[in-house]
């Protein structure tokens, strides 16, 4: 017989030794032996993205900061990067707003002027985002700065002409937090509110169109604002943000010239990124 038709016959206890070591190489290599199975540890599913929306007046709008890049879209880069995930910013925030114009922008079929257009509508955006930042409240006591400047306030402590405004952001302000919450529909949300370094003019610009007095007068209505502001998120179990001490010091008497534009009220690059810094700093948990 040639060899290219020989066929070779291997010993029967060769053969039954080879099958059982190639069945075993198969189990092995799948991960189950003899029938039990050997599994490695499930991998990490992927953190889910995080949304975000900011509301407010022309701080969080970044007014006046050409080609810089916000507070809000800072920390929001740098949240993601924390979280290694994405976070989507959505900015409603408006120049000029008070309380009541953000209000009115959140109640369903109201239309302010110079609200930003979003396809699904404020309300609907705040109800799907995971954290809300909302500024507001400068612009409530701004309206009566000439008066103040002017002395003519009135009032033993010199600041009864703002007893309107401060009436006006503590009940605004509470119904914006709680409108929130009911758009939330009860899931935990991150609700930042954020307080004001000066709700006038400040720094060099503030010395020069009003006088030195006028600054330091100026942090008693400001030091007004932010306790009523601060009262009414605690009340409704939002997170404040305190931006006086970052921008003035602990004592105030830091100048934040250099963290404002020329106007000397809205904040420059360095200035978004100082308060993005006290965003992050305070660390705000979902309520």
């Amino acid at each position: 017989m040639s060899g290219r038709g020989r066929r070779w016959l291997l010993p029967a206890a060769t053969v039954s030794a080879t099958v059982i070591v190639a069945l075993c190489t198969v189990l092995i290599g799948s991960g189950t032996v003899f029938g039990t199975a050997t599994a490695g540890p499930a991998p990490a599913a992927p953190p889910l993205p995080v949304r975000m929306v900011g509301l407010g007046d022309s701080i969080p709008a970044a007014y006046g900061c050409d080609g810089c890049t916000g507070f809000l879209d800072i920390y929001a880069d740098a949240l993601g990067d924390a979280r290694s995930t994405a976070v989507t910013v959505t900015n409603f925030a408006v120049g000029g707003w008070t309380t009541a114009d953000l209000l009115a922008s959140l109640t369903p079929g109201d239309e302010v002027e110079g609200a930003v257009v979003d396809p699904d509508g404020a309300s609907r955006t705040v109800g799907q985002s995971d954290i809300v930042t909302v500024m507001i409240g400068a612009n409530d006591y701004d309206a009566m700065v000439d008066t103040f400047a002017e002395g003519r306030c009135g009032g033993a402590d010199g600041l009864a002409c703002f007893d309107s405004a401060t009436a006006m952001v503590t009940r605004d302000l509470t119904a914006i937090l709680q409108r929130i919450r009911q758009l939330r529909g009860g899931h935990p949300t991150t609700l930042q509110v954020l307080g004001y370094w000066d709700v006038f003019p400040d720094g060099e610009f503030a010395e020069q169109a009003y006088g030195p007095q006028f600054v330091r007068d100026s942090t008693r209505v400001t030091q007004l604002a932010n306790a009523t502001i601060k009262d009414v998120a605690q009340a409704q179990q939002a997170c404040y943000v305190d931006l006086y001490t970052p921008f003035k010091g602990p004592d105030g008497d830091v100048d934040d010239t250099p963290l404002l534009i020329d106007d000397g009220e809205h904040p420059n690059q360095a200035g978004h990124q100082r308060i993005a810094d006290a965003l992050a700093a305070t660390a705000c948990d979902p309520s």
